[in-house]
């Protein structure tokens, strides 16, 4: 794991295979809150897991959609007695992998101050979360609602996607003030980018306008 901020990790990528695109990386967070550590989207490497450990832990992990289940989740879920939290829409997919502990279907506020907000249209379960920072960032975890391909802001379309909720999850995204936007799959770039007010709107613009559509590519290539 690296350290991002003085509350923030990255994990080690995880690169799923693909031949079309042998960049495509995956991400997880884990966060430093004053309840107690939380880890966002996916961590499958077990060094990454020795790091939480060393961290001291945590105590929850939220999902942003359920491509971010995998065969680690259960495993932590277990090493560190922590709450598994995801959409009520994602609870049939993840629960191949685990059990979660509770779920959400609206905006709901956890621990004082990690704001859950569901931003569906990449799945039907996509939800976004929002920290500020006592150390002063305010951070977007956003999945890959909307995300980086090869140096360009793309916004994802997979079978299950829905076009119209998409959009007005981007237009949800305008009224938003992050200072860094926290992405759990990418395209050949960092898992992060730090943005101004101008910079956010502008690479919403471009996402918006740039549609990775992987409808009929679903398990050979981009994005999940």
């Amino acid at each position: 794991m690296k350290q991002l901020y003085e509350d923030l990790w990255v994990s080690t990528p995880e690169f799923p295979a693909s031949e079309d695109e042998p960049v495509l990386m995956m991400h997880g967070f884990l966060l430093q809150h004053l309840r107690g550590n939380m880890l966002i989207s996916r961590v499958e490497n077990p060094e990454d897991h020795q790091t939480i450990a060393e961290c001291g832990g945590m105590i929850r992990h939220y999902l942003t959609h359920w491509h971010e289940a995998g065969p680690a989740t259960r495993l932590l879920q277990q090493r560190f007695n922590s709450a598994l939290y995801c959409h009520a829409r994602a609870l049939g997919q993840v629960s191949h992998f685990a059990e979660a502990d509770d779920t959400f279907n609206s905006a709901e506020v956890h621990c004082g101050s990690f704001h859950v907000v569901p931003t569906p249209g990449h799945t039907p379960g996509s939800t976004s979360y929002l920290y500020a920072s006592p150390y002063g960032k305010t951070y977007l975890f956003v999945g890959d609602t909307v995300t980086l391909s090869h140096g360009r802001w793309v916004t994802v379309l997979v079978e299950e996607s829905n076009e119209n909720a998409l959009r007005q999850t981007l237009e949800f995204y305008r009224a938003l003030r992050p200072d860094v936007v926290l992405m759990g799959t990418t395209i050949g770039h960092l898992a992060w980018q730090e943005v101004d007010v101008r910079q956010w709107l502008a690479l919403l613009d471009e996402a918006e306008n740039n549609v990775l559509d992987l409808r009929q590519s679903v398990g050979q290539t981009g994005i999940h």
